[in-house]
């Protein structure tokens, strides 16, 4: 993978864990279970292994309130403020 991909996939492993994290769950296999997936396919995720499918995607927008546009480029539009705002709590 370029360089750029890397940058990229590590963001969206990131802002996933700040999501989760904002959100109450404080495990992985916690959010893991609520998403109705597997802990493994879920751990990809935040290891900056592995993009969820269009379907998880989905299932985490519907759970957390995250955008897209979050996830993937950090854009903080369209968030809901209190997730916002657990957000820069967690982030400092």
């Amino acid at each position: 993978m370029t360089r750029t991909v890397l940058d990229q996939l590590s963001g969206f492993a990131e802002r996933l864990r700040l999501v989760r994290e904002a959100c109450g769950y404080a495990s992985r296999r916690a959010f893991a279970q609520a998403l109705g997936i597997e802990e493994a396919a879920y751990r990809k995720y935040e290891r900056a292994e592995s993009y969820p499918q269009p379907e998880t995607l989905g299932r985490i927008r519907q759970l957390t309130g995250a955008t897209v546009d979050y996830l993937y480029f950090g854009e903080q539009a369209g968030l809901p403020l209190g997730l916002h705002q657990r957000i820069l709590e967690i982030s400092g």
